[in-house]
Parts: structure tokens; C-alpha cells; sequence
């Protein structure tokens, strides 16, 4: 069972709403909210968003954990309870670069620091400053099969190099290349690395401007492939298992 009849139990009892009241608001009859209350029943996923969007809380904690009463004071009633407009703000606008618009966003950006002439796409992620999405057309981010594929997309959100940890992989606009590598430093240089082999690494100058954008979520063209993952770690294990019993 979840935590949600116990959450909104608490909710009402620090706005001072009684069942009718809270019932009334979500379109939902008194006895529905008691049986939620005591745990009795399970709500429809309708009532769970509507519940989360008007309290300004996730729907995570919502149903998973007892949220606290510093949660409760700080919940933003009067937002929206119409489930279409709920959906609708899940999408983020994010300006998108690819194959068609790369050259043009090359030669602007650095002097302008603008999106405005960008298309966008809607992406379920949540709105950030300096958003920007970028279709990967090549194999670079590629090993043993797993990894970034042509057409997949990436989406990172603009920040300084100096706040990127080494590992981070970045898409990276310097000079008239636009790319995604994983970020390594050193003294004097940075490395952008790939993740396919022989692949030697982009260095820059610690001197030069650039511009990056931490990837922090990815839209893959394809279903990935879980499976390789397994099957490599039970083939690992057999084999070790096969060595146990020669000793």
C-alpha cells in the first residue's frame, strides 16, 4: 500500500479542510476519501496527479514516503487540477540542433548566446535556463555496442566548464565543432574524450572559448539493449563459478 491516504490525511489536517471540503475539490466522494485514508483503497492515477499538481508535491512523495510538516507548509494551493493542462506542463520547449541547423548555430552562438532562431522540441523533462538539445550523427559515444547512436538525442543544460566534474559527458561547441565527448582535465588542456576505441581526444586549450552543456537527460532512437548487460554478467559468473570448482 502507498502513503497516499496517510499524506492527504496530514494535508487536510494542516490546511484544516475537512473530508468534504478535500472531497469536493478533487471531485471525489466522501466515503472514496475515507477508504483512501484508511487504507482501504488505492486511488486512480487521475486523482494522484490532480492531488500532486494542486499541493506542489511529486508524485513520489506523494504515494512513497510520509512527507513532513516543513513539506506541508510549503505547498502552493491554487495551481491547476485540470488533468490536461497537468499533462501539458510535463513538456519542456528546448531548442534543437542537428545536422540541418549545426553550421548555422556554430557561427551564431558564440556571438549572439542566443536560442531564439532555433527550432525546438517538446521533451517531458522539466524546464531549465539554458536547455539545449542536440541530435548525435555519428558513433563516437559508442562501445561494445552500447551507447549514442545517430539520431539519438541528447539534452544538456549550459554551465561552466570550471563546475563540470571529469567523466561528465558534455556537448561541446569550440571553434567551428560542435560534439559530445566525456570531459577529462589536466594543467594546461582539456580532453574530450570518446567513448569508442582508437578514438584519439579533441584537446583544447585551457585558453580558449568554448561553450558546454552537461548532459542531463537522453532521448534514444531505439529500444536499448538491456539484454547484452545480463547475459555478460551470468556468462562472467559461470566462468567463475567453472574456476571455483577446478580449484
Amino acid at each position: 500500500m502507498s502513503f497516499f491516504g496517510k499524506n492527504i490525511k496530514k494535508i487536510r489536517g494542516v490546511k484544516k479542510m475537512s473530508q468534504q471540503v478535500f472531497a469536493n475539490l478533487f471531485d471525489l466522494k466522501r466515503a472514496t476519501l475515507g477508504a483512501y485514508e484508511e487504507r482501504r483503497s488505492e486511488p486512480k492515477i487521475e486523482t494522484i496527479i490532480k492531488v500532486a499538481n494542486h499541493f506542489s508535491i511529486s508524485i513520489d512523495d506523494l504515494l512513497t514516503k510520509e512527507i513532513t510538516i516543513n513539506q506541508l507548509l510549503s505547498f502552493n494551493i491554487g495551481i491547476t487540477t485540470d488533468l490536461n493542462q497537468v499533462v501539458q506542463t510535463t513538456f519542456s520547449s528546448v531548442p534543437f540542433v542537428n545536422e540541418l541547423n549545426k553550421d548555422f548555430f556554430i557561427s551564431e552562438f558564440p556571438t549572439s548566446k542566443s536560442y531564439q532562431n532555433l527550432p525546438t522540441v517538446q521533451i517531458p523533462i522539466k524546464t531549465e535556463e539554458g536547455l539545449l538539445a542536440f541530435s548525435v550523427q555519428d558513433l563516437m559515444m559508442v562501445y561494445k555496442e552500447e551507447g549514442l547512436y545517430p539520431n539519438d538525442t541528447v539534452i544538456g543544460v549550459s554551465t561552466s566548464i570550471s563546475e563540470v566534474k571529469e567523466g561528465s559527458v558534455v556537448i561541446t561547441l569550440w571553434n567551428d565543432r560542435l560534439f559530445v565527448r566525456r570531459l577529462q582535465k589536466n594543467d594546461t588542456s582539456y580532453l574530450f574524450l570518446a567513448d569508442h576505441v582508437h578514438i584519439p581526444p579533441i584537446t583544447v586549450n585551457k585558453d580558449d572559448e568554448l561553450f558546454v552543456w552537461k548532459v542531463t537527460s537522453v532521448l534514444l532512437n531505439r529500444y536499448p539493449n538491456f539484454a547484452s548487460k545480463l547475459e555478460d554478467r551470468i556468462d562472467t559468473m559461470n566462468k567463475q563459478l567453472q574456476q571455483i570448482i577446478k580449484e
